[in-house]
């Protein structure tokens, strides 16, 4: 019995590559963050959760697959 109508869902969270405002550094964070994410340089806050995607304060770059 073959299965192939049967979809597989895919998850909307995802990894991203993001570039401080400060000291440029980049820093790869989950984009549904559940903790203040702070940058690994200069400790700025990068991202903050508000509850499903987070408000990220940064330039995003990239998604990572």
């Amino acid at each position: 019995m073959k299965r192939s109508h049967i979809l597989v869902p895919k998850p909307k969270s995802k990894f991203q590559k993001v570039q401080c405002k400060e000291c440029s550094a980049e820093n790869i964070l989950y984009s549904h963050v559940t903790t203040t994410v702070t940058c690994k340089s200069c400790g700025n806050v990068i991202a903050e959760p508000t509850g499903s995607i987070a408000k990220i304060h940064g330039t995003v770059l990239g998604i990572l697959e």
